[in-house]
C-alpha cells in the first residue's frame, strides 16, 4: 500500500463505442439496472483510493450528455471528458492525450459493467511488479481455429486465456507503445497486443467470470439479471466499486 501511495495511478474509461450490434445506440449511456455504464465505471474508479483522475472517453456526439452525466455523479476525483475517435484504438489515444503523464494507467471498457474494485487492484499491483498486466479467464469450450468453413487446428487451451479488462500499464511504457503501434500502422484488438508489439512482455492474472462485456442484447439481459441479484442484497456495494465478486 506505501508503494501504490507513491505513485500517481490514473484510468481512462473507453465509453465512445457506437454499439452497432446491441442496437441500442450508446451503450455508454445505456441504463443497467437504472444505470448507465458511465455511471458505474466513474463509481468504480473514483471511489478507490489508489485511482487519482479519470478520464472518461465518449462519443463525439455525445460530449455534453456525458458531461451531464458525470457532473451529476459529484466524483470525489477529477473526471475529464473528451471525445473518442473511429476506433477503440484511437479513443484510448485521446484519453491519453486528454490525461497527461501519470505514474501508472489503467484502461477499462464501460462495457464491462460488473468489474470489481478486486479487479482493479490485482491488475494493478501485477502492472507495478511487471509493467503490464491483464486479467484473463481460460475458455471453458474447446477451441478451433477454422478456415473457409473447415477446421484447421485444435487450440491448446492451457496456453489460451480470454482477455478482460481493465488492463493495467507503466505510463512512458503504454504511451510509447501506443505511438510506436500509429507509426506502424498496427491495429491491435486491446492495449495489451500494443504493448506486446513493443516488446513488453504482458503479466495476465486471474479475471472474473461475472465480468462480461456488453455486446449483445443476450448479455444485456444476463448483466440485468446479475445486477438485480447483486443490488438486492447489497444496494449501496453493487456496481461501481464493489469490493469483491459475488460468490
Amino acid at each position: 500500500m506505501e508503494v501504490i501511495k507513491s505513485l500517481e495511478v490514473c484510468a481512462i474509461v473507453a465509453a465512445a463505442g457506437s454499439g452497432t450490434r446491441l442496437g441500442m445506440g450508446s451503450k455508454a449511456l445505456l441504463k443497467v439496472n437504472g444505470k448507465t455504464l458511465i455511471a458505474r465505471a466513474v463509481e468504480l474508479f473514483s471511489g478507490l483510493e489508489e485511482i487519482g483522475r479519470v478520464v472518461l472517453v465518449a462519443p463525439p456526439g455525445r460530449l455534453e450528455q456525458t458531461r451531464r452525466e458525470v457532473g451529476a455523479l459529484a466524483s470525489p476525483k477529477p473526471v475529464l471528458v473528451c471525445p473518442g475517435g473511429e476506433t477503440r484504438q484511437q479513443s484510448v489515444r485521446a484519453g491519453l492525450a486528454e490525461l497527461g503523464a501519470c505514474d501508472y494507467v489503467l484502461v477499462h471498457d464501460a462495457a464491462r459493467p460488473l468489474a470489481t474494485a478486486d479487479l482493479v487492484r490485482r491488475v494493478l499491483a501485477a502492472a507495478i511488479e511487471r509493467g503490464a498486466a491483464i486479467p484473463g479467464l481460460p475458455p471453458r469450450d474447446a477451441v478451433k481455429r477454422v478456415e473457409g468453413g473447415r477446421l484447421v487446428e485444435s487450440m491448446d487451451r492451457s496456453r489460451l486465456v480470454l482477455a478482460q479488462t481493465p488492463q493495467g500499464f507503466r505510463y512512458q511504457l503504454f504511451e510509447r507503445a501506443h505511438f510506436e503501434a500509429a507509426d506502424a500502422g498496427l491495429t491491435g484488438d486491446d492495449d495489451s497486443q500494443l504493448v506486446a508489439a513493443a516488446g513488453h512482455p504482458v503479466a495476465v492474472v486471474a479475471g472474473e467470470p461475472t465480468n462480461i462485456k456488453l455486446t449483445t442484447p443476450e448479455d444485456l439481459q444476463v448483466l440485468e439479471a446479475i445486477l438485480q441479484q447483486l443490488e438486492a442484497v447489497d444496494p449501496a456495494g453493487a456496481g461501481g466499486g464493489r469490493p469483491s465478486q459475488p460468490r
